[in-house]
């Protein structure tokens, strides 16, 4: 009978420091990359920006949440404990399908209550939709869209926080909203 070969040991420290190493490299890496963004950006005051087609004059003391903002679909601004959320998207169905389902949305999926009924705004400028007021246990809220059906385009606009402060942040955001205008080169 043969006998078993032996097997030759060979060292597995230095593959594994190295993989242990790389690993520690592109962690730390990632954190100083992290802590050296900012995870907000002041406005300018009294300047426009745009998200899509959509366009607004921020109120002073808003700043623009980087990380919950999308370059030309989502612009979240954030005052305190108060956001103000503008989201713009192509929509090809009727004006009341996706208020409906945000209504569903808050009421199903978040736990929030609709406050009242669904009512028609119309701005300065001519913009005109629909919206509606919720609450919950935490927060508080107001609900704005506005359908272009010639354009296909949905404009979707949120203004919600804590109770504290919140009248304020609304005529703020309300501000906000009279500034708008569909005109906005997407």
């Amino acid at each position: 009978m043969p006998e078993p070969s032996r097997r030759i040991p060979y060292r597995t420290w230095p593959g594994a420091l190295a993989v242990l190493l790389a690993i520690a490299a592109y962690v730390g890496g990632l954190t100083f990359w992290d802590s050296r963004t900012p995870g907000s950006r002041p406005l300018p005051a009294g300047e426009t920006v745009a998200v899509g087609h959509a366009r607004f004059v921020p109120a002073s003391g808003w700043e623009m949440d980087v990380s919950r903002s999308r370059a030309g679909q989502s612009l979240m601004l954030f005052k305190g404990g108060h956001k103000f959320l503008v989201t713009t998207r192509a929509w090809a169905g009727g004006p009341d399908g996706p208020l409906m389902r945000q209504q569903r949305l808050m009421e199903r999926g978040q736990g929030l209550n609709i406050d009242g009924d669904v009512s028609d705004f119309v701005t300065s400028w001519g913009l005109q939709g629909k919206t509606f007021a919720y609450y919950g246990s935490k927060l508080a809220g107001r609900f704005w869209q506005v359908v272009d059906l010639q354009r296909r385009s949905l404009v979707q606009i949120e203004c919600y926080g804590a109770s504290d402060g919140l009248n304020e942040a609304m005529a703020e955001a309300r501000s906000m909203l009279e500034s708008m205008d569909l005109e906005a080169s997407p």
